[in-house]
């Protein structure tokens, strides 16, 4: 399954989950299962999602990544958590 076929978005952690860890978006419109499987940013703020074909229609609106971009933003330091 190549990488180059999926479509990520950003979003911020308030959209995936409520206070109480209740999911907030369909996983089953997405590639990833559960919001326990997502990248979180270093500040856990944000999370990332994938999809592939269709956009599902809670994701409107928001920015969209190719593979070669969002690799750009996963190199950022808000995605980069140091090990030291």
């Amino acid at each position: 399954m190549a990488r180059n076929n999926f479509t990520y978005v950003i979003l911020n952690k308030s959209e995936i989950v409520d206070g109480d860890g209740n999911e907030l978006i369909d996983f089953s419109q997405l590639l990833n299962t559960s919001a326990a499987m997502l990248r979180y940013s270093a500040d856990d703020s944000k999370g990332l999602v994938k999809y592939r074909g269709v956009q599902p229609s809670f994701l409107n609106g928001k920015t969209t990544y190719t593979h070669a971009e969002i690799r750009t933003q996963m190199v950022k330091s808000a995605w980069v958590i140091d090990l030291e």
